[in-house]
């Protein structure tokens, strides 16, 4: 449509009454009430056939061109009628946009990922945290976004979580599918967070760009880069490898006070490492080890060398040294690790038969044999890709490079295994032989007559779990294939009704906690949507004090 010369003075009927007077239909593709454009500039603005008078687009023999301009309207009193009408004013037409036979731009096939994710972890004035994001949009996404409209989506996880994206979780976005290139992230507003200290938690973040093709299909960039905030201060540094399980170490409860912030890519000490052991001990057991008494070493007065002495963790370097300042090499952790699994469980079966020895064995201590190969039969300890156990330094250049040393992070990620690896699920208390293993067998007085596992269900894991109120229980994860999902959540729904203190939800994604028959059970259900036929249920429960 064309700018109309009445338009330069006030007017009874507005600009919509004005064409509906004028014309059998509003002819231009289409408005909007308010300006809605994205911080790229682009307005989304679907132009249907019959917004143009034709049955359907030829995009092939056709060439499509629009433009756009802005209109400000508002009420103005006619002084010569004394009565309210309306005034307007005009913008000038944009560039002109093209689509179909010949035209310049076309609606890309692919993206470029998000380049350089950054994110900073900020607060609000009353203290409450949020997160802020900014990342680089690739000239190739900036012209797709001129095409058809871009957004970003930023996906995350917690700790050692699943990602959003795969667990079926909400996504973040900035806004109803705009293109942006900075993004405040409320955890309070993102539900889930609430009650989550997100100063003590790693929080991982990725981002991606996505826009709808006209069939519907919607095209996705790769990732960016991962970008990974509120660290736990429990470390100064650490290897890229070993942060995953450093994490989960300190969720568990595995970093002793000696250790936390220190630099974890540095060699461990005697006296490190005892603490580590007595802390494995008493976490796995649930009992306190008492120290030594009188206390057999002149250079060490530490209580936790001394729970180590008296459970037979370790021996001391003499009868009266313990040397804890002495770095500790490989064999010794194994040993160390070793007895500490034998204190934990002493009727275990710590055979080591069939087990062959290593390239390097004449290099391994005798009174190391047993640990070393047992350790590395469990797979808690493993060699180089010689199969060299590499026990301790045994040459000047191999004592210049740290060659045999155990570092801070290496000893914690054993310990992390071996606790992983204790079988209390089957409540033999013995070290599963393969490193990851995964039990899916019910642990020993597993409260069935109150929570009993709906038919045909498949455990696909049984973890050992801490809860927020430090409590030690268990988390069942079981998938349904070919039940009805409704089914399956009624069923555990009905189960916790009558239980004290009941918080519960039901959905596609419900819960429902409370105390039950002597224990704290807390049932998650996640429908894997829009199959109403295929879902996840994790129970986790813990024996109370009632």
């Amino acid at each position: 449509w064309k700018f109309n010369s009445n338009w330069d003075k006030p007017t009874p009927e507005s600009l919509f009454e004005y064409y509906e007077s004028i014309y059998d239909k509003f002819n231009v593709c289409g408005l909007l009430n308010n300006v809605k454009h994205d911080e790229r500039n682009a307005i989304d603005i679907p132009v249907f056939p019959s917004s143009i008078d034709v049955e359907a687009f030829d995009l092939k023999n056709n060439t499509y061109s629009f433009r756009s301009r802005y209109v400000y309207e508002y009420s103005y009193m006619i002084s010569e009628t004394e009565e309210w009408g309306y005034k307007r004013i005009v913008s000038p037409y944009s560039d002109v946009a093209s689509i179909g036979k010949g035209a310049g731009g076309q609606i890309p096939s692919s993206l470029e990922a998000p380049k350089n994710l950054a994110g900073e972890l900020k607060k609000y004035e009353n203290g409450q945290p949020y997160f802020h994001f900014t990342c680089k949009i690739p000239e190739s996404v900036e012209a797709a976004n001129k095409q058809t409209c871009v957004w970003n989506i930023l996906d995350w996880k917690i700790g050692n979580g699943s990602w959003a994206s795969e667990s079926g979780e909400l996504l973040i976005e900035a806004g109803h599918q705009m293109l942006v290139d900075d993004i405040d992230v409320d955890p309070i507003d993102k539900g889930g967070w609430a009650e989550i200290n997100i100063e003590k938690n790693t929080y991982y973040f990725r981002m991606l760009f996505q826009f709808q093709k006209p069939d519907g299909s919607i095209v996705k960039s790769p990732f960016s880069n991962v970008v990974e905030m509120g660290t736990p201060a429990f470390y100064t540094a650490a290897s890229s490898w070993a942060k995953q399980e450093l994490n989960k170490a300190a969720e568990c409860g595995l970093i002793p006070d000696i250790l936390k912030g220190a630099d974890m890519t540095k060699p461990i000490t005697r006296e490190e490492f005892a603490e580590l052991a007595v802390l494995l001990y008493e976490k796995t057991t649930k009992k306190a080890a008492v120290p030594a008494s009188p206390n057999p070493f002149t250079d060490t007065t530490n209580k936790q060398i001394l729970k180590a002495y008296e459970i037979g963790i370790t021996k001391g370097t003499s009868k009266t040294t313990f040397s804890p300042k002495v770095l500790i090499n490989r064999e010794e952790c194994a040993t160390m690790l070793f007895r500490a699994i034998k204190a934990i469980n002493p009727d275990g079966d710590y055979s080591i038969d069939g087990v062959k020895d290593f390239p390097d064995q004449k290099h391994i201590s005798s009174w190391a044999v047993e640990g070393t190969k047992y350790m590395a039969k469990v797979g808690i300890i493993k060699g180089d890709s010689a199969g060299n156990f590499m026990p301790k330094a045994t040459t000047t250049a191999q004592e210049a490079t740290g060659y045999g040393m155990a570092t801070r992070e290496a000893a914690i990620l054993m310990t992390v295994r071996t606790y992983d690896t204790m079988d209390d699920v089957s409540g033999k208390g013995q070290v599963s032989d393969t490193k990851d293993s995964d039990s899916t067998a019910l642990p020993e007085g597993y409260p069935s007559n109150l929570i009993p596992i709906y038919k045909d269900g498949k455990i696909v894991s049984v973890k050992r779990k801490t809860f927020d109120t430090g409590n030690e229980g268990y988390e069942i994860t079981i998938d349904y294939k070919g039940e009805k999902t409704s089914i399956v959540n009624g069923h555990y729904a009905s189960l916790m009704l009558d239980a004290e203190n009941f918080d519960g939800e039901v959905g596609i994604k419900s819960h429902y906690y409370g105390n039950k028959g002597g224990y704290r059970v807390e049932i998650d259900f996640v429908q894997h949507f829009p199959d109403q036929y295929s879902c996840t249920v994790t129970i986790a429960y813990y024996k109370t004090n009632n």
